[in-house]
């Protein structure tokens, strides 16, 4: 057994996943990993790009379609023999020693189910990598820019808990999975990610499962990680709107039902959509 895999999901990412694989082997230290990258049909030359690589535990496979981030992690998942899985956006840069405090922090801690890093922006601000779990208020927040207004306060920024102190170590409920350690006996046993999730909320919907299990969640300030957010999503703006929304959508249906309050979510949702695809077009 390894002592983790590291699953990567690719799409057009030739640029940016030499770099991250050479800081994923240099961070490992004396670690036993093994990489997993699954590209999800990328019309660049990512998939020849990773073959290039040499690393004896490298398996790279090439989808015949791009069947969506959530069934390219299971995809992986599956395919990996690590007792703790790294799940890993191409567009992300390890420093040294990172895996190393990860893997240290849940072997010496087993009621934690899994641990983030902090994340970092290119030019070493703090990126605000950490929510709390999506509510109907949280999202009223949202659409009434009350959110935006008072970003720092609980009652209307809850959500993205940007009045959060990233730099103590505490449990968290919901980090960014750009950067995501669990063990591989608890994914097993949750049934790994949703899979109704195409792109977005399946880490949302991961983690809430994680603490439903009795499990806990660490963020790790002492692990860094440099994440250029974003760098998929922007290659395709519009359709990933659309998709952000219905998998909003999704992660409501799933955990609150249906009812009023979800019709007023998809109403809102639409128009907002709207919105921002007129912006992303400009």
């Amino acid at each position: 057994m390894k002592d983790i895999s590291v699953i990567i999901v690719t799409w057009n990412s030739a640029d940016e996943i030499v770099k991250c694989v050479n800081s994923v082997i240099e961070a490992a230290g004396d670690l036993k990993i093994e990489l997993i990258v699954i590209d999800n049909n990328s019309s660049d030359d990512s998939f020849e790009v990773v073959n290039k690589i040499s690393f004896p535990a490298l398996n790279a496979v090439k989808n015949s379609g791009n069947l969506g981030y959530t069934k390219a992690v299971n995809q992986g998942i599956k395919l990996s023999h690590g007792k703790y899985i790294l799940l890993l956006n191409p567009d992300t840069i390890l420093n040294n020693s990172s895996i190393k405090f990860m893997y240290d922090f849940l072997e010496a801690n087993p009621a934690y189910g899994a641990c983030a890093p902090l994340m970092k922006n290119p030019d070493g601000s703090l990126q605000y990598s950490v929510r709390n779990f999506p509510t109907y208020w949280r999202m009223f927040c949202e659409f009434s820019l009350l959110a935006y207004v008072f970003p720092k306060t609980k009652l209307f920024g809850s959500w993205k808990a940007k009045y959060m102190d990233y730099s103590a170590e505490q449990d968290i409920r919901q980090p960014m999975a750009a950067a995501f350690m669990i063990r591989a006996e608890l994914l097993r046993k949750i049934d790994n990610m949703d899979e109704r999730f195409r792109m977005f909320f399946n880490d949302v919907d991961l983690c809430k499962k994680i603490y439903d299990e009795g499990s806990g969640i660490r963020l790790l300030p002492s692990a860094v990680v440099i994440h250029e957010h974003g760098v998929s999503i922007k290659k395709d703006r519009s359709n990933m709107i659309r998709v952000w929304n219905d998998d909003c959508v999704k992660y409501f249906e799933k955990h609150f039902g249906g009812g009023l309050l979800l019709l007023w979510l998809k109403i809102n949702l639409k128009i907002s959509g709207i919105i921002r695809v007129f912006w992303a077009k400009k």
